[in-house]
């Protein structure tokens, strides 16, 4: 018996996370995962959780297809995906042919118990991220666009890797999750400045400098 708040979703393991908000392109090259995105090219939600030495977390995001991009020959297809809601996975349904068929998984949404934080800390989160890009030689540094919480957006516009955006993603709290960016992209930013530095140096050698 399934109650109201839980649902039966197909399922997507990969080796990446997605965040609610975010746009990532898949390439989808296994019969299974192509039944699953052509059953729902015309709405619909599937899971995408991560697959970590062989486990899949608990927590994954739901995803709908934003785009087609190409469609080949052989069957495979191109794709935009856009993270929509957080989930826990309750209970995991392995099909009678896993190489037909794609796994499933009765899930439960959820979302943030604290969903707002302080101004001070969005503020240095930001001018985090700015300096960030500015070292990255990005024109114009600007918030990351969306209406979702600023720590998924942040997130979704820089490859942090997959541990830390699980951990994002597990979080219940917005405060939480912008004090560890902050104190992630603080690390960053010598590591950032000195290989600014050196690129520099190497492009004024080659100037004859």
């Amino acid at each position: 018996m399934t109650s109201a708040d839980e649902v039966a979703v197909g399922l997507f393991p990969l080796g990446l996370v997605l965040l609610p908000g975010e746009v990532v392109p898949l390439h989808i090259f296994e019969e299974r995962y192509r039944l699953l995105v052509r059953e729902r090219l015309d709405g619909g939600e599937f899971g995408i959780v991560l697959a970590d030495d062989g486990t899949l977390h608990e927590c994954g995001c739901t995803a709908r297809v934003a785009e087609l991009l190409e469609e080949l020959d052989d069957g495979r297809l191109n794709i935009l995906v856009e993270g929509e809601r957080r989930f826990r996975l309750l209970e995991l349904r392995t099909p009678d042919d896993p190489e037909a068929d794609y796994l499933s998984g009765l899930i439960e949404y959820y979302e943030d118990e604290e969903p707002d934080a302080r101004s001070e800390l969005r503020a240095g989160v930001l001018e985090a991220f700015r300096k960030m890009l500015v070292l990255m030689d990005v024109e114009s540094p600007k918030e990351p666009r969306g209406d979702g919480p600023l720590s998924f957006r942040v997130a979704a516009a820089f490859d942090f890797g997959a541990p830390l955006k699980q951990e994002l993603l597990e979080s219940l709290s917005e405060s939480q999750r912008l004090d560890t960016l902050l104190r992630v992209m603080e690390a960053l930013l010598p590591q950032l400045k000195l290989r600014r530095e050196r690129e520099e140096a190497i492009r004024g050698n080659g100037k004859g400098y």
